[in-house]
Order: C-alpha cells, then structure tokens, then sequence
C-alpha cells in the first residue's frame, strides 16, 4: 500500500508542468469576528490565530484538533482515545478553552477535561482561536480562550459540490467527503456528508498500538435566504463517534482495565436570523436559536486476578454510564454605530443544560448488578456589551463588561452516593484593551481581561467512577475560578517579512482539581478549588519571503506555577516550549499551482509532580515532515486538488505531554479532492 501511495504522488506531481492560464492570488487583509463583528486582524486587541479555507483544503488531517496543533500556545490534550482530542490553550486544561461552532457554545457537563471537538473538518470554512481570557465577550470556559469554528454556509453559483477522499497508512484509514451546495435568486442550500474509519496506530516498529481504533460520520443539511436587508436560516448537524480507549492495563496479569466509547455523539438544529440594514444607530440584530444534544456512552470495566491455594479467581467491576445532555438557547447580539469613530455591541444569551444520567455496576464476584438513574439542570443568562472607541488615527480604545448569572440544580436521583442540592452563582467581568496603528504595517496591543468559569454538574452533583481505579465526589460547595489577564503584543505586515509576538501573565485563584481523600476507608478523590496558578509566557508567529520560498517559525514558551495547601510546583505536565519551524515554496503557473512545505515540530521535556513529591516525566522530540499539494483550476471553475504527506519522517518515538497514546510512527498521508 506504501508503495501505491508513492508512486500516485510521483505521477501527480510529474504533471504540473502541462498546464497554462493564470489562478488568482488572494492578497487582501483578513477579516475575523473574533471580537464579534468583522474587524481587519490586524486591529484585533487580544492574540488572535486563523485557520482560513485554503489550509483546510490542502490538509490531510481529519481532526480539528490535528489541523489546529501546530498554533501558537495549543497543545492537544487525550485521556486514551485517539479519536477524542481536546485543546489546551496556554497551558489550560481543555475544560477551560471554550468550544463554540458558528458563535454556539458546545456544552459538556459531564466530563474530566472539557468538550470534545465533534465537528466534521469538511464542514469547516475557517477557525479563529483566542488566547488568554475571553470570558467577557465569550463566557464561562473561556478562560484559557475560545475557539470559534465558522462552518461554511454560501455559494456563488445554482450547483457547486465537491467530493475528496484521504488516506492514512499510519492507521491504515480513510476518510471521505461529499458536499452539494448552491444559491439562486437569494436562497441557498448545502448538503455534505463524511465518513471515517482508522483502525489502530501503528508505532515505530510498525506493531500496532491496541485499543486505538475510531470511527466517525457527519451528516449537515442547511437552506437560507439572504437580500440586502435579511439573512435567515436553518441548519441541522448530526456527528456520530465511535471509540476504542487504551489504558495500557488491558492485559495486565493481576489487574486488568477496559474501556470504551461507543458511542459520543452530538446533534444540533439552528435557526439564525440576522437584520443588517441601519436602522438609526444600529447597525445589524443577529439572533440565534438552537437546541444541540450531546449522548455519550462510557464502559469501564475493571478486572483483578487473584490466586488462592491452586486455585485462580477472576472478580469483574463492570460500569455503564450513559449521559444524555440537551442544550437549549438563544443568542441575541445587536451592534450600534455611535459616531463614525464609536461602535457598541450590546447581547444577551440564554442557555439551559438538561442532563440526565444512569448508571449501571456490577460489583467485585457478585451476580447482582446496581443500576441509578439521576437528573440535573444548569441555567445561564447572561447579558454583555463591547465598546469600541476610535481616539485619533492612530488609537483604538475598547472595553466590556459581562455579568453572567447561573443557576444550577440536582433536580432528581436514586443514587445514595449523590444528594440533591441547588445552587447559584453570579459573575461580573471586565476588559480593557488599547491598539495603536501608528507605526506602518505595525499594530501595538495591549490588553487587560478579567476571566472566570463555573463548576459544571458533575463537579456540584455527581462525581463519577469512570477513568480511574479510584472514585472522584461532588462538591456542591465549588467556588467560581477566577483570573486576571495581562498581555501586550505587536504584529508587523510589509507582504515580504510579517510577525506576530505577545507576552501574557496570567494569575489565576479557585482552580477546581481533585485531590486524594479517603472515604468509607477507601482511597478516593474529590473537586475542590486550590490556592492559585500562575501561569507566563510569550507567543511568536514569524515569516519572511523570499522569491516564492517562506522560512517561517512558531514558537510558544509557558512557565505556570501551582499552589495550593502548602504544596508548590511548576512541574505541571507541560513542556516549556514547543513549535513548529519550516520553509515553503509556492509557485503558481497557468492554472496550476505547486507547494512545498518541510517543516519540524519540537517540544521540550515535561515533568508533572504530585503531592508526594513524586515526578513523572515526558521526553521531549523533534518530528520531520514534508507536505507536497498541487492544484489545477479548469475554466469552467472546476478545480483539482492533490496533498501529500510525509510526517514523522525520522520515526521518532513519542508522546505528547498531555497525553496518555503513543504517537504514531512514520507514516503518509494523501488527499484527493475535486470541486465542481
């Protein structure tokens, strides 16, 4: 098969030389809504990193969370399933780097690190990820920072589609798309659908990694409107995962552990209306309404081998849990233009979890199994505003305040180790943010924010037995986290040489963590808020053009303390730099166009120290890699396109630091694709 795939991208790229019209060269500023209305990245006051369409297209991955690894400060984050990745954003646990899809939260109540990226790649028409708090404009979770992922929605012409296929000997799998999408006299529709199966890693030794197999399909359907005046719509997306999960006990001799995740799987259906013709001062009403549900299906089972006399015993733990989580919200945004010099963006957000859970046990060598059935609610209303003040020519002031009140309830239960209780939480936030432009090609930020998140269900109710040997407990009485942000920054942009450099701090109290206790005579753990973390450091994105060849760098380094009960480390599991360096050549001729891209990726070691005084270390590595894409656009509009990849070229052994999997060896990967 390796064979096969070598000699297609040998015959795909021996033919780029036949071909001879002329393809566009897009050169125009990027526009992003990462404070909530268009604005030129550039003039953007906090660390902003965008993922356009044309990355997306020439990239073999099929992961959001592969596609956005590389990014200055992002780190993936897994607990054993190598199709679940979260994103850490300076150094946050995923639970703290709030997921939204087209401006709509992704909820996750009960999980150990966050909302897990349930969205189709194929679907995806940019992302933008913020760094560092984002909670004024974006809520709670967005303390580390919010990733926006802006599906694809319009079309130029009546019938436009696109099919593509990727293949990946590392996991020997394959992914394939189609999409059907047009627009005629206003309306406009799109249909895609994508289908995935990887079967298990194979490591440096080309053995394969157990327990690492996944599959995924994505359905979407949408139809609109759109004049002058209105936008209107309605969308529905349906992901549905399947997962092995390895813990590397499975064939341990006296104590064996299993996991799954059949089944992780969201739906959502959205209506959006938007108003963006001025009516006096304001300028565009957007509303969003929507409902999402979110069913995750969790088995653990535990096995411990015990000899007695001649005689050998197995005893079984058997757990099923099963989470069915309904979000239901509306989003209303309404922006003022003040003055020519002054802007307002004024929302309010509604958004109600219902999540119900059961639970089945079966204990150690007992026939009898236990089965519990619990409900819990969360409601947030919230409402916020921006400003945004031009001072001159060359200044630009903005500032917002967002007060966000929670309640939360265990509204039903049969379990006896959970007690019903309520809750309610209430939260003001606040920024400050100041951008000069008076510098050419140069814009200097500098930023304060104020972040925060709230406990989710399971961390006030619920607990769970899953993911560990141990059971974690409820805390009803958690604390909000809190943080204040500090951070400046400069971006330069002459065409030939650009830079993006930002230094932050960030102190943060009221971490919620586990830490281990005893009860009912039985190790155990349990949430609570620890002292404070501390977390600094600096983010450099850099390029400079010569001819049609780019040297380019990025780099993170992040140095995070905690503290808490008289226990202090700044060995937390993370690597203190990390990045990815390179260089491309892009050359486009007639209708075709040709790319390079060799590129290594580097972390340091990571060393993560317990209470006990006790330290695990990750090695760090360094990868080598090549990307090779070529694209032909016919007349007609139709156009071809073709990646390939060879990643981890050296076969380097590794891991990565928040991660319990073995990464993948050396492999390649191809894509095919053609838009009609």
């Amino acid at each position: 098969m390796r064979k096969s795939i070598l000699a297609l991208m040998s015959v795909c790229l021996c033919t780029f030389n036949v071909w001879a019209s002329d393809i566009n060269v897009q050169t125009e500023e990027v526009e992003v809504t990462a404070t909530r209305t268009k604005k030129v990245a550039k003039e953007v006051p906090m660390s902003l990193s965008v993922v356009g369409q044309e990355e997306i297209k020439k990239s073999t991955v099929t992961s959001v969370a592969d596609l956005l690894k590389d990014l200055p400060g992002v780190q993936l984050t897994s607990t054993g399933s190598a199709g679940i990745y979260r994103l850490s954003l300076r150094g946050e646990s995923g639970s703290r780097a709030l997921v939204m899809v087209d401006g709509i939260k992704i909820s996750e109540q009960k999980s150990m690190d966050g909302a897990p990226l349930l969205i189709d790649i194929n679907s995806i028409e940019r992302i933008e990820v913020i760094k560092g708090p984002a909670s004024v404009l974006y809520g709670s979770e967005a303390i580390g920072g919010a990733i926006n992922i802006i599906s694809k929605r319009y079309a130029d012409k009546p019938i436009q589609g696109m099919i593509s296929s990727t293949y990946n000997s590392g996991v020997d799998g394959i992914s394939s798309y189609v999409t059907l999408y047009g627009s005629t006299n206003g309306f406009y529709y799109r249909g895609e659908g994508t289908k995935t199966k990887a079967n298990n890693r194979e490591d440096t030794d080309g053995d394969e990694i157990e327990n690492t197999e996944f599959s995924n399909t994505n359905m979407r359907f949408l139809v609109g409107y759109q004049n002058d005046a209105f936008d209107i719509g309605i969308e529905h997306t349906s992901y549905r995962s399947n997962n092995e999960v390895s813990t590397g006990l499975e064939d341990a001799p006296t104590f064996a552990m299993d996991m799954e995740l059949p089944v992780w799987n969201r739906r959502k259906t959205s209506v959006y209306a938007e108003y963006k013709k001025p009516i006096g001062a304001i300028s565009k009403i957007r509303l969003d309404a929507y409902q999402q549900k979110t069913l995750k299906e969790f088995d653990n089972n535990m096995y411990m081998t015990m000899a007695m006399g001649p005689v050998t015993t197995t005893m079984e733990s058997l757990s099923n849990t099963e989470n069915d989580l309904i979000t239901t919200g509306v989003n209303l945004q309404v922006d003022f233009d003040i003055t020519d010099t002054n802007m307002l963006i004024a929302g309010v957000e509604i958004m109600k979890d219902e999540l119900d859970v059961d639970e089945s046990k079966k204990t150690f060598g007992a026939p009898v199994y236990s089965s519990y059935h619990s409900e819990a609610e969360q409601l947030s209303k919230a409402f916020f505003i921006h400003d945004e003040q031009m001072l001159g020519e060359n200044f630009i002031l903005s500032g917002g305040l967002r007060y966000t009140s929670i309640d939360s309830e265990l509204t039903d239960t049969d379990n006896p180790s959970y007690e019903k209780n309520d809750s309610n939480d209430s939260s003001t936030v606040g920024s400050l943010a100041l951008v000069y432009t008076g510098v050419k090609n140069t814009a200097f930020r500098a930023l304060y924010s104020r972040g925060y998140r709230t406990p989710n269900l399971q961390q006030l109710y619920m607990g769970t037995t899953h993911g560990s040997t141990t059971p974690t407990y409820s805390n009803p009485d958690l604390d909000s986290e809190v943080s204040n942000n500090f951070e400046v920054g400069v971006r330069f942009d002459n065409k030939k040489f650009d830079a993006d450099l930002a230094l932050f701090y960030n102190k943060a109290k009221d971490y919620i963590t586990t830490i281990l206790t005893t009860r009912n005579g039985s190790d155990a753990r349990v949430f609570t808020n620890v002292d404070e973390a501390t977390t600094k450091g600096a983010e450099l994105t850099t390029g400079y053009r010569i001819a049609d060849f780019r040297p380019y760098l990025t780099g993170t380094y992040l140095h995070k303390k905690y503290e808490t009960d008289g226990f202090s480390t700044t060995k937390n599991g993370m690597p203190e730099t990390f990045g990815r360096a390179g260089v491309t050549y892009d050359r486009a001729f007639g209708q075709s166009a040709f790319g390079v891209d060799i590129y290594a990726r580097y972390a340091g070691r990571a060393e993560e120290e317990s209470s006990t005084g006790d330290v695990t270390k990750t090695g760090g590595y360094t990868t080598y890699n090549l990307q090779l894409d070529y694209t032909y656009a016919f007349e007609s509009g139709r156009r071809f396109m073709v990646t390939a990849e060879a990643l981890n070229i050296n076969n380097k052994e590794y891991q990565l630091a928040m991660s319990t999997l073995e990464e993948t060896g050396r492999h390649y990967t191809l894509k095919a694709s053609l838009e009609f």
